[in-house]
């Protein structure tokens, strides 16, 4: 059997789309229906089905993705010599492994689709991020966990060293602009569920929301490591929160194909040591 012809399902199999799997392969899409259709002559079942105006694999298909995804991937990589690993790092830890050599950093972004998208597109190898993920293909370490704090300006006019819970609601929120798990930080947190904050400004960056607590009023809400590292510069008070907080847990979130790949084991080990031994 032509292996391209598995390249190509696959492809499809991962966008539910002949046209998106034809661009990613850089084919055309009578190309790509052709090929889909060598396959399923020679599995003797359809893979695909009509689905509106879109498509859905079969049981058929399920089953021969399952079977064959993780030794294509290991294919891939048999001859290639990696030389940097590309990694999305939540901006919580950032500040910890920028100086770390043989990687490339971007921060993570917001969407948790384009995340895992890029993860099985091999646009990135790695993610530190707080999201996990059930997906068959991707392995998932929890690695590290940090304590959730709030901050104001220290010449704030009505918080001083101890923050109340009735503070804490009475005042104006910057929150962060994002959702993992299908919920909001706070409310994924909280050990109990919580009255809605009077958000202020949303913003996707935890930095952003730092410097404008420091010429506001308003609350801002961070991990211990990166308060503490900014709050002295932006003459901000760290605060623990008036009510149960669950610790902010991280995860490193990766491909199957590279579980026993030296050079990506060797560089999350340096990631892991360097965040949890800092932070």
């Amino acid at each position: 059997m032509d292996l391209n012809l598995l390249t190509t399902f696959l492809s499809v199999y991962k966008h539910t789309s002949i046209t998106v799997a034809a661009e990613e392969l850089d084919l055309s899409q009578p190309a790509v229906s052709a090929a889909l259709k060598r396959l399923e002559n020679f599995v003797g079942k359809p893979l695909f089905v009509r689905d509106g105006r879109g498509i859905s694999p079969t049981g058929a298909a399920v089953a021969l993705a399952n079977k064959i995804e993780l030794p294509l991937t290991v294919l891939e990589t048999i001859g290639t010599q990696q030389e940097s690993l590309t990694v999305y790092c939540s901006e919580m830890v950032l500040h910890l492994v920028s100086h770390i050599e043989g990687i490339k950093l971007s921060e993570t972004p917001l969407e948790e689709k384009a995340i895992f998208d890029d993860l099985y597109t091999q646009k990135v190898d790695l993610v530190i991020d707080v999201m996990s993920s059930r997906q068959h293909s991707l392995i998932v370490e929890e690695f590290h966990q940090e304590e959730p704090t709030c901050l104001t300006r220290l010449d704030h006019p009505r918080i001083h060293a101890q923050m109340t819970k009735e503070e804490y609601f009475s005042e104006e929120h910057i929150a962060l602009k994002f959702t993992r798990n299908n919920t909001n930080t706070i409310n994924n947190l909280a050990e109990k569920p919580v009255e809605p904050r009077k958000v202020k400004i949303e913003t996707g960056s935890l930095s952003s929301m730092l410097i404008l607590s420091s010429v506001s009023d308003y609350i801002a809400s961070s991990p211990r490591s990166i308060a503490e590292k900014l709050a002295p510069k932006l003459n901000l008070r760290v605060h623990h929160y008036p009510f149960k907080m669950k610790p902010v847990r991280l995860f490193m979130i990766y491909h199957r194909r590279y579980a026993n790949d030296p050079f990506h084991t060797a560089k999350r080990q340096i990631l892991k040591t360097a965040i949890t031994q800092k932070s």
